[in-house]
């Protein structure tokens, strides 16, 4: 592991690492550094500093959403820590990025989130790609005159 700057780290759990592993390529074809334990986490290493260097470099962190995602006390400690630095959303430094039907409760509930769910590979990858643009950075058409009547 690396303590250089990223761009993202993602989190996910074992059962769900294929979503990371489809999330970490997309990022990373856009331009964005990213670490992800499958790829980034290396035998004879240390997995508690690993994690701890990991999301002490990163910007921000994506979270692939799933009802295990939400089971996994490792996945809790990670957005954890970073939601005291961002208790409100107000830095967007929490991502999640919904890839199963998922009911959220408790802290990450009010969290505006990506849904991948139900989507095909190209509309997935729009998604999550817009998703990350900063607010009102990508051109949309414009709207049509509200006629009345």
């Amino acid at each position: 592991m690396t303590s250089e700057t990223t761009d993202y780290f993602i989190s996910y759990t074992g059962a769900d690492e294929s979503w990371a592993a489809w999330t970490n390529d997309v990022l990373e074809g856009a331009g964005y550094r990213t670490v992800v334990q499958l790829l980034d986490f290396t035998a004879g290493g240390n997995f508690v500093t690993d994690m701890d260097d990991a999301l002490r470099s990163a910007r921000r962190i994506i979270l692939i959403l799933t009802p295990a995602f939400l089971e996994s006390g490792m996945t809790k400690a990670e957005w954890t820590t970073v939601f005291r630095k961002d208790p409100d959303g107000s830095r967007r430094l929490i991502v999640p990025v919904m890839v199963k039907p998922t009911e959220i409760e408790g802290l990450l509930g009010p969290r505006t989130r990506i849904s991948l769910v139900g989507l095909d590979e190209d509309t997935a990858r729009g998604r999550l790609l817009d998703g990350l643009s900063p607010a009102r950075s990508r051109p949309r058409p414009p709207a049509p005159f509200p006629s009345a009547g």
